[in-house]
């Protein structure tokens, strides 16, 4: 272009000067193009829809291909899962390969979104004439700022289709940010596992030191180690002498049957009662004259061949408490208080019993409890031994044929005599104070509440009196798991064992929800694509030679931009694409 040739223009008042070899471009278009209703085309113009199977592979093909690799991403975490985060593979690359899986949907079904949006906005300018402003924000889809700008657009229903196709295709990031959590690491699932733990067998390690003469009566002497730990287990929790199992790992569970004796308990009625109910009396100058009143007493049957039998029980051990509530009412103080109920009674039978015991260890905090569920026969001296000689002194052993029948026997009485005489003896009450005598006063208090001077007196079963019965059964219950973490007995059952190892964990759920979703939406997008890819009659680019080309293709849409004055009106201008002519064409043009 020489620097005579010019064309002058005036633009916003202002003129300017543009070097143009062909000053007279109009005469020398219509030389060379030839008129086509409205319509003036170059010789060997070239088509604008070129790489169909192109276009149609990245919209299909994407779809298939992101099936595959979400296939693969499941197989990966499928392999990972429940190995060990400490093992040989580095917690990097198992999170940046799960990581690029993500990364690898959101690429391909970005790429197909991508491509339908296209063809999507081609058909979409081919359907309406539309302003040049909504054009140029159609054809920069799927970018914010394009949508932003459809967005401000007045509402049509033509440019829903790829205003849609474009939040799609940004909503995509979220597979990035959603799938990835698919993978995460925690504790290791349970295992089942046979585990050795410690159990009540009672058919091992007499507790007893074999039949003995005690006041004119055969009696079978508990050793004194377990005369003490029986005693221990009655008055502390039961977890206070456990541990944890060896192949327990860091926790476990597990539950447990064992046999032992069990409590059966009655209340007793008024006229079985032998506590007195009297009041103490008063002299004629109103002196407390009578004698303390008994208000708790506890008695048992424990001799081998005993023939003090009540109710038919056939030598049946049994405990008996028997007491009476009371509880001072305001501050006055009286010698002889009067605010007693009157006395209650509660029998208790020992029999044979099954327990079940959970035992659980978590957080290394243990947690045991037992529950009786299932009553046998009562437990009695029968068949008992040959009494011994009267010349054995009291306290001496006796003959060897006295012992008894057999180790379990022994044991369940046992339990039953070291439970009974704990609580053995009497409270007695005079002036608001208490005096106890009993065998094992802790024990007692594991039952009832007891509260002396300075206070306003008080003494009522702990549970209340309904609950009494269930108390002292709880109490023995208790006591047959707090003997078993003292002895040796063991046994082997099923567990559920952590290891305390931290292992890969995979959600299917979650990944394949956000798969699904995304595939979903993208295969909606795709088929919407290849829709307009059809019916604009092959696939088109956006690229800056199609616009040139759709754009100078036609002869008036080329004298219409001549004669604009500013911006304003070119984006105002409405136009429409042909697909059949490849061109772009002014709304009232004839195509």
């Amino acid at each position: 272009m020489s620097q005579h040739d010019t064309l002058s223009l005036k633009i916003n008042g202002k003129s300017s000067h543009i070097d143009d070899r062909n000053a007279g471009c109009d005469s020398h278009w219509e030389s060379l193009g030839r008129m086509h209703g409205g319509f003036k085309q170059w010789p060997n113009a070239r088509h604008i829809k070129t790489d169909t199977p192109w276009h149609i592979s990245f919209i299909v093909g994407g779809i298939l291909l992101a099936l595959v690799i979400a296939t693969g991403h499941h197989l990966y975490l499928s392999f990972i899962a429940n190995i060990d985060v400490n093992t040989s593979v580095s917690q990097f690359w198992v999170r940046a390969i799960n990581n690029l899986f993500s990364q690898a949907i959101y690429m391909t079904l970005g790429i197909v979104c991508t491509y339908s949006c296209i063809q999507a906005a081609w058909y979409t300018a081919g359907s309406n004439p539309t302003s040049i402003l909504t054009l140029s924000h159609l054809f920069l889809l799927p970018t914010p700022n394009a949508i932003w700008g459809l967005f401000r657009q007045p509402y049509s229903v033509r440019l829903m289709p790829p205003l849609l196709l474009a939040i799609c295709m940004q909503a995509l990031i979220l597979v990035t940010v959603f799938s990835p959590n698919a993978l995460s690491s925690g504790p290791a699932a349970a295992r089942l596992a046979n585990i050795t733990v410690p159990t009540l067998n009672l058919t091992e390690t007499d507790m007893s030191l074999g039949p003995r003469q005690i006041n004119h009566q055969l009696e079978a002497a508990v050793a004194p180690i377990w005369e003490q730990i029986i005693s221990t287990a009655m008055t502390t929790p039961p977890t206070t002498y456990w541990r944890a199992p060896q192949s327990c790992g860091v926790a476990c569970s597990y539950n447990l049957t064992y046999f032992a004796p069990g409590l059966e308990c009655r209340e007793l009625s008024e006229n079985e009662l032998t506590l007195s109910s009297d009041e103490p009396w008063f002299d004629e100058f109103g002196r407390c004259r009578g004698p303390r009143k008994i208000i708790f007493e506890g008695t048992s049957n424990f001799a081998i061949n005993n023939t003090n039998r009540q109710d038919g029980d056939s030598g049946a051990y049994w405990i008996l408490l028997q007491y009476t509530t009371g509880e001072e009412q305001g501050t006055r103080r009286h010698p002889c208080p009067s605010y007693f109920q009157p006395p209650r009674a509660l029998r208790c039978t020992f029999r044979e019993a099954e327990y079940r015991m959970t035992y659980s260890l978590s957080n290394n905090i243990q947690t045991v409890s037992s529950s009786l569920i299932n009553h046998g026969k009562p437990l009695t001296d029968t068949p008992p031994p040959r009494d011994c000689s009267p010349s054995v002194p009291t306290g001496a052993p006796c003959p060897t044929g006295s012992l008894p029948p057999t180790t379990e026997a022994a044991n369940n009485r046992a339990l039953a005599k070291v439970f009974s005489t704990s609580f053995h003896g009497q409270i007695k009450h005079s002036s608001y104070q208490a005096y106890p005598n009993l065998s094992n006063e802790l024990a007692v208090r594991q039952l009832f509440t007891l509260r002396e001077w300075p206070q306003p007196f008080l003494f009522e079963p702990s549970n209340g009196v309904s609950h009494l019965n269930e108390s002292i059964m709880q109490l023995f219950v208790n006591m047959t798991m707090g003997v078993m973490a003292l002895r040796t007995d063991n046994t082997t059952v099923e567990s559920l064992v952590w290891d305390g190892s931290i292992v890969w964990k995979y959600d299917r759920r979650t990944l394949w929800l956000v798969y699904g979703i995304a595939l979903s939406l993208a295969s909606l997008a795709s088929l919407y694509g290849m829709y307009c890819l059809w019916s604009n009659e092959g696939a088109i680019d956006p690229t800056f030679a199609t616009f040139l080309l759709t754009i100078t293709r036609t002869e008036h849409l080329y004298k219409h931009f001549k004669t604009v004055r500013d911006m304003e009106e070119i984006e105002e201008t409405k136009i429409q694409f042909s697909s059949k002519a490849e061109a772009f064409f002014l709304a009232n043009e004839t195509k």
